[in-house]
Order: C-alpha cells, then sequence, then structure tokens
C-alpha cells in the first residue's frame, strides 16, 4: 500500500528490431517512454547518436481519419442499446495482435469508401428532396388549371397568361378587366395574399390588357412543365416516393452493419495504437544501426520487461537500469498500488492530486475515515442494505468495466459503517428500532460531540503522519518536531484542560494541560520562525503561525456536519413517514406506497450524494492540509488509448488462462 518505486531504463537494441520491440512494450502495459537523449548526458550522444523521424504517422492519420469519419458516420444509423443491455454483455478483450489482424485482413477501406459513396447519395437525395418539395408546393397552387400551360403559347389570335396579383389589387383589377369585353380573368387559387388567375385577351387589346395588368401589379408565372400541372404533381410525387424507398433502402442497410461497426472499431482501436507507436520515435535515438529506447517502469516490473525484450528483440540487445535520483523527484511518474479494498478509493486522491514521488501515498490512510464519516452522514440501516445489495447484484449480473467496477465497490464499501451506524442510531427508512445506542432525536448534543471527538482523532492522525514524513527527511527533524509535534501537543493539551475542567477538577490535570498549552504554542511560534530569512522575519512567521489555533478550531467545527447530516436525513424520513400514516388506510397501502418509494428513493439520493461530497470536503481541506502536498505526475503507460475497445495483454490472458488471477 504504497507508491510503486520506479527507475529509469535504457534499451539498446538492433534498429530494425525497434518495431518488434515497441509492439512488446505497447503490450507489456507497464513502462512510460521517456525521451533518451534525457537519460543520457548530451557528451555521450553527441556525434553518437540522432533522433528518430517519425514514420509513417501521417499516413496512418490519414487511415485513421477514414475510419473515425466512418465510425461517426455509421453511428447515426445503427440502433444504440440501452445501457442496461450494454452492462449485460460481457465487455470484449482483444491483444494487440487480434487488432493488428483485423486491421490487416478485413476491407476496412472498401468498407469506408461504400460509406463515403452512401453518404454523398443521402446527401443528394436529401437536396433533391427539398427542390421536389419546393415544386410541389408550386403545382399544388396551379393543380387547378385542368388544361396544359404550354398551349398558351399557341395561340394565333389571342394572348395567356398565368400570374399572381395580389389581394389588394384583385378586386379592383376584376371590375376594370369586366370593361373590357375582349379580355378573360379566371382565379385559379387565391391564398391569404395572393390571388393566381389565368388572363385571356384578343391580341388587339394587347397594350390595354398589358397596361391593366401592370396596373394591377401583375406578376407573370413561367410555368416549367409540358404537361398538365395535375399530372405534373402527379410524378413530383411519384418521383419523391421513389427517393424515399430509396432512402429507406440506404438507411435500413446502414442500421444493419452492427459488426461492420464492431469491426471498424477494432481497426480504428489498432491504427490509434500505431498513431501512438509511430509518435513515440520522436522520444527515441539513434545510430547507423542501433536504437535507444528509454523509459521508466516499476522495479517490481523489471524481470517481466526483460522477458518482453527478450521476446522483441530476439536476444539482440543491451539493457541497464537508473535509481531515481533526488534532483528527479519532482519528475517521477506516480502509480498507486493498493490493495483491492483500498484501491477503489484511489479515484478520490487523483480528483484532489497525485502524492509527489517522496511523499506518503494519502489513500490508505484516508479509507477508513472516509468511510466512517459516510455512514455517520447517513446512519440508517435500511438505506446501507438498500445499498449493498444493489452494489452487490450490479456487480454480479452486469459485464462492468474496470473503473465502474471500482466506483460500485467504493460504495458498496461505504454502505458498511452506514448499516452500521443505523443500527447505532436505530433507523429503518426513518423508522426506529425498539433499541438504540444514540436516538437521532434525543441524543443530539451526544452525536455532536461524538462527531467532534471523531474530527479530533482524523486531525491527530493527519498531524502523526506529517511527523512521520517530515522525520523521514535528514534536514527536516526540527520540522518534524516545531511544526507537527507543537500542534499534537496543543490539542492534547486542550484535551487535558477540558478534562480537567469538566471532569476532574480536583485534579492537577487542568495545570498540566494549560502548562503543556503554552509549550505548544511557544514551540509553534519556534516552527513558524523557520519560515522566515531574516530576524525580523523569523520573529514575524513565528508570530503569525499562532493565527493556526483558528484555523483548527474551525476544522473541528466543520466536522459537526457528521452529526447535523445524518440527524437531518433521519428526520426527512420520519416525516415522510408521518405524513403517509395520516393518509386512510385505502390509500396507505395504494398511493402511500408508491409516495413512500418516491420519498424515500429522493431522500436517499440527497444523502447519498451530501455524504459523498462533504466526505471528500472534509478528507481535502481538514485532512489532508495536515500531512500531504500533492502535485505528481500520473504514470503514463505506453499502451493503446483504449478509446474504442478494451485492450488486454497476451501475458495477462495467459495468466487468466493459467488460473493465476484472482
Amino acid at each position: 500500500m504504497a507508491i510503486a518505486k520506479m527507475q529509469k531504463f535504457s534499451l539498446l537494441t538492433f534498429y530494425e528490431q525497434k518495431e518488434a520491440v515497441l509492439s512488446q512494450l505497447q503490450d507489456f502495459q507497464g513502462v512510460e517512454l521517456l525521451a533518451s537523449e534525457k537519460y543520457y548526458a548530451t557528451e555521450e550522444t553527441t556525434g553518437v547518436l540522432a533522433p528518430v523521424r517519425e514514420e509513417q504517422a501521417e499516413e496512418l492519420e490519414n487511415q485513421f481519419g477514414q475510419v473515425n469519419w466512418s465510425l461517426n458516420f455509421i453511428e447515426e444509423y445503427v440502433p444504440k442499446q440501452s445501457m442496461l443491455a450494454k452492462l449485460r454483455q460481457p465487455i470484449k478483450q482483444y491483444t494487440i495482435q487480434e487488432l493488428a489482424h483485423v486491421a490487416h485482413t478485413y476491407p476496412w477501406q472498401d468498407l469506408c469508401q461504400t460509406l463515403r459513396k452512401h453518404d454523398k447519395r443521402l446527401r443528394l437525395i436529401d437536396q433533391e428532396k427539398r427542390d421536389i418539395l419546393a415544386q410541389e408546393a408550386e403545382l399544388s397552387i396551379w393543380q387547378y388549371f385542368k388544361e396544359r400551360p404550354s398551349v398558351l403559347n399557341e395561340l394565333k389570335k389571342a394572348g395567356g397568361q398565368l400570374g399572381m396579383i395580389p389581394n389588394t389589387e384583385i378586386d379592383a383589377f376584376l371590375q376594370e378587366s369586366e370593361k373590357m369585353p375582349l379580355l378573360y380573368v379566371e382565379t385559379i387559387y387565391q391564398s391569404q395574399s395572393t390571388a393566381y388567375v389565368l388572363v385571356l385577351f384578343h391580341k388587339d387589346i394587347k397594350n390595354k390588357a398589358n397596361t391593366l395588368l401592370k396596373k394591377a401589379a401583375f406578376e407573370q408565372y413561367i410555368y416549367p412543365y409540358d404537361g398538365m400541372p395535375e399530372e405534373d404533381l402527379a410524378a413530383l410525387k411519384n418521383k419523391s416516393q421513389i427517393l424515399l424507398d430509396e432512402e429507406n433502402a440506404i438507411k435500413a442497410t446502414l442500421e444493419a452493419m452492427v459488426s461492420e461497426q464492431e469491426q471498424l472499431n477494432i481497426v480504428a482501436e489498432y491504427l490509434d495504437g500505431a498513431i501512438k507507436r509511430a509518435k513515440s520515435n520522436g522520444l527515441l535515438l539513434r545510430s547507423a544501426h542501433a536504437v535507444s529506447i528509454s523509459g521508466w517502469i516499476p522495479v517490481d516490473a523489471a524481470k517481466s520487461l526483460e522477458a518482453r525484450i527478450q521476446k522483441g528483440a530476439a536476444g539482440n540487445y543491451y539493457l541497464e537500469y537508473q535509481e531515481v535520483m533526488e534532483k528527479e523527484i519532482a519528475d517521477v511518474p506516480i502509480l498507486l498500488e493498493n490493495t483491492r479494498w483500498i484501491k477503489p478509493f484511489e479515484g478520490l486522491v487523483r480528483m484532489y492530486s497525485l502524492p509527489q514521488y517522496d511523499e506518503l501515498d494519502p489513500t490508505p490512510f484516508m479509507a477508513p475515515f472516509y468511510m466512517v464519516a459516510f455512514g455517520m452522514m447517513v446512519a440508517d440501516f435500511g438505506y446501507g442494505l438498500l445499498l449493498f445489495l444493489a452494489t452487490l447484484i450490479g456487480k454480479k449480473v452486469f459485464h462492468l468495466s474496470k473503473g465502474l467496477a471500482e466506483n460500485l465497490t467504493l460504495f458498496q464499501l461505504c454502505s458498511i459503517p452506514t448499516i452500521i451506524w443505523g443500527l447505532i442510531y436505530g433507523n429503518f427508512f426513518g423508522f426506529e428500532f425498539s433499541f438504540q445506542l444514540l436516538s437521532a432525536q434525543d441524543d443530539v448534543n451526544q452525536i455532536l460531540v461524538l462527531s467532534v471527538i471523531f474530527g479530533y482523532i482524523q486531525i491527530m492522525f493527519g498531524l502523526a503522519l506529517k511527523f512521520y514524513v517530515l522525520w523521514k527527511k535528514k534536514d527536516q527533524k526540527l520540522q518534524a518536531l516545531f511544526q507537527a509535534g507543537s500542534w499534537m501537543v496543543f490539542l492534547v493539551s486542550v484535551v487535558f484542560v477540558a478534562l480537567g475542567m469538566l471532569l476532574f477538577p480536583d485534579t492537577p490535570m487542568q495545570t498540566i494541560g494549560l502548562f503543556l498549552l503554552a509549550a505548544s504554542l511557544l514551540a509553534v511560534v519556534v516552527g513558524g520562525s523557520f519560515e522566515g530569512n531574516t530576524l525580523v522575519g523569523k520573529i514575524g512567521s513565528g508570530l503569525y503561525g499562532l493565527m493556526d489555533v483558528t484555523n483548527y478550531v474551525g476544522d473541528l467545527i466543520s466536522y459537526t456536519r457528521l452529526m447535523a447530516l445524518g440527524v437531518a436525513g433521519g428526520s426527512i424520513a420520519s416525516a415522510f413517514n408521518l405524513i403517509i400514516s395520516y393518509l386512510p388506510v385505502p390509500a396507505r397501502f395504494t398511493v402511500g406506497i408508491l409516495l413512500f418509494v418516491a420519498l424515500h428513493g429522493l431522500n436517499i439520493f440527497l444523502s447519498y450524494l451530501s455524504a459523498y461530497v462533504h466526505g471528500i470536503r472534509l478528507q481535502y481541506l481538514e485532512y489532508f492540509g495536515k500531512f500531504f502536498t500533492g502535485g505528481g505526475r500520473a504514470f503514463d503507460p505506453f499502451k493503446s488509448n483504449e478509446k474504442y475497445v478494451e485492450v488486454i495483454s497476451e501475458h495477462e490472458i495467459q495468466e487468466e488462462k493459467n488460473g493465476k488471477l484472482d
């Protein structure tokens, strides 16, 4: 339960074996590549080794772009599975070799071209449908003209036009047209704003007719087809239906491409990994025939690394290791190693910050306190039992990713103290047991004191960790005594004074406490003076250190939220039960059941959300601030990104087959 001990390695092998070695390292998933020029001193590489150019990266990125576009395109049509359906399916895992086999044998290039054609055709169909829709809108107006509009162009002694006249002008136009016996007007269709008309006139009055039409703001319509509007409209609708059928056929084809989507995901994962290998060339150095590969690796994984290199380089290699130097501590990648029951809490630490290489991993020292605080803030036996069973069933029934499984384990672990505190408070979905060690209704003061005591213990533990961290460093032993030990004595002296005043007034406990209090505050001033550079600065820093007294008081008060949230959640649950009890008996066992589920469901959600958030807050602010600095950089293993499929090492598969894994 600590930070994995790291070391650097440098590998020299023949250049032609570079790809095989990189593939083995990527499958190993246990090294972080390091720029080789950082491993060697400049004078060691000058004139001997030179950077390796990125090979094939651009071509691979183009191929990846095609596959990624195809996946985004096909995702719009392939039916999406529900979350429950996804969780019920086993998670498929692939090795790098399996990814490569699919990428090199599956005709994904042809599939990408086919999808491009489908996309292009769908776009053209969409545009044609829009055009037809616009044409249908026009023809739907003129469909009531039961003649071919082109016949108007065939008249010899008369002229004819189709067109539009605003409704504001149509009445006056019709009145004027009645005064001209050789002019005929027929209204074909009239909308709220426009009248669509046919105008026929003898050629002898052509000029008069045109003048009248111009006065009426007539706009001539040129009919674009040769047939009758009704027939042309039917033809357009038929064409539209043909396009719709073609579109549906293409979409049906795309919707059926479930296996194709799966294969493209595999190809995309392979290309993504290949791009990562190609770009890793920028971290390497080479000579005419050799290549240098450097990186970070946990000390415990050195033998496994050598086995992988042996396999990739066929025995033609030189491998050496370097221990971490003090000047490199800030750059060492951090890999946390904890037991299966502590590991789920690593996510909470990562949200805050990873420790630096020379720090303690706070995860095992945080987990018990977080669990107890979480349980105390919910404190209901029924709520805890429900959470335990839900997480247990979820882990047994569903196939979960590693991250999701760890999150469920986190809440499953937190459900146990919730059950215990529920028994202590005697709460079960807002109902009270006949036996109670503490009552959330009657023993609020005792619970408040208990919360502060819990906070006192955790803060003392944090200071003890700070003392340990500082004491390990040769030049920090005085800081350990005066910056951590002094506050521990201060907190102990406060307890002595309180006990001497309240419980043991006839003993010298209070006097001892006051003496320790004065000594601890003096030590705090001395410890604070270490931060100053000048005499005045040391005095100022030392006196300023006394201001932390208020911080410790505030920290202890902050733990009263354990009481507040636990009592509030129980009171709300009891209130819900009381409301339901006021219902008539028939309603109580019908609507009342639904209300019970809904109201308690809401209270469960709010209780667990509050416990999760406030529990984190107590760890981050009141606890970590005592001993934990953070700022570490996460270990970034050279492996596939697993954005599309889950990639597993061949060695891990072999161990599963041999039954060596838990």
